[in-house]
Order: structure tokens, then C-alpha cells, then sequence
């Protein structure tokens, strides 16, 4: 039996273009989209009060204004996964508090210091985590969906690439 997105018979060779403008239980209802896209907006406005580096924290949260763009402008032709929205979220999350105080100086990555009885903020940790695990699921479901790659591993070969070149 194949997968949705598949075609049938060899699962590596070849993929079928889904249906983008589908709703399924796998995309999130645009009252979620709104809540995520608000949540996001009022995150970038409290951050920039008072960041502790206004430069800093223009060039951390640059990358959240432009990925909140982007899904406005596509949600309805090229809906994303309910798991993909929801990483992206937090990846937004991450910069936005790393933007605020910088990487360096988030209270969080003090008390996970602490608790793991290590001396240095891990905080920046956490950010290159999610700058790389989240490109790597949104070029993924991109590659697969909008059948720009034949072939398991010229995907993994790809994402790969795609995360490396972030």
C-alpha cells in the first residue's frame, strides 16, 4: 500500500504532488494559525520594549518577521503540518527570548546551568538545536510535497545540504 504522497510501488522513486489546498488532520485550522501568528506578535512587541541590545536583538528576531511573512502569504496554497507550525513557533520563541537578552544572558539558561551543574549558559545551545532540526523539517516536508526530489536519499543529501547552508 502506498502513502499519501506516494506514488504506489517503490516507496524511494518516485512522489506524487499532494493536494496543497486540502485541509487534513495533519493541518492545523487557520484559528490556530491565528493564535500562533498573534502569540508571535505579541512576543516581538514585548521583546523589543526593552531588549538588553536593541542591534542584537533587530538581527535575532529578523529571521521571525520574515518566516511569519512567508507562512501569511502561503498558508492557504501550501499549508504546512500542524508539527512543522508548531516548531516553527518555538523556534520563533527561541530567537525572540535569545534576542532579548542575548544568548549569553537568557535567565532560562541559568537555571538549566544549574540544574545540570554546569558553569556556562547553555541557552545558545538550545538555538542551534532548533536552527538546525527546524529548517531540516520544513525543507523536508517542502522537498516531498512539492515533488522537487526523486529518491530517499538525494532528500536526505538535500535537507542535509539546506541545513548546512543556514
Amino acid at each position: 500500500p502506498s502513502s499519501p504522497g506516494r506514488a504506489p510501488g517503490n516507496g524511494d522513486a518516485t512522489m506524487t504532488p499532494m493536494n496543497h489546498a486540502s485541509h487534513t488532520p495533519c493541518t492545523p485550522s487557520p484559528r490556530v494559525l491565528m493564535i500562533y501568528a498573534l502569540a508571535l506578535g505579541g512576543l516581538l512587541v514585548y521583546s523589543g520594549l526593552a531588549p538588553f541590545d536593541r542591534p542584537t536583538w533587530a538581527l535575532e528576531v529578523a529571521p521571525v518577521f520574515i518566516a511569519l511573512a512567508v507562512m501569511i502569504a502561503t498558508w492557504r496554497h501550501f499549508p504546512l503540518t500542524h508539527l512543522l507550525y508548531l516548531c516553527i513557533f518555538l523556534h520563533a520563541v527561541v530567537l525572540i527570548v535569545g534576542g532579548t537578552y542575548t544568548y549569553a544572558r537568557v535567565p532560562f539558561g541559568f537555571q538549566l546551568a544549574d540544574l545540570l551543574g554546569i558553569e556556562r549558559n547553555p541557552y545558545d545551545k538550545i538555538g542551534h538545536f532548533f536552527q538546525g532540526f527546524v529548517p531540516a523539517l520544513v525543507a523536508r516536508e517542502i522537498f516531498i510535497r512539492g515533488v522537487y526530489v526523486n529518491g530517499r536519499r538525494m532528500l536526505n543529501f538535500l535537507v542535509l545540504c539546506v541545513v548546512l547552508a543556514i
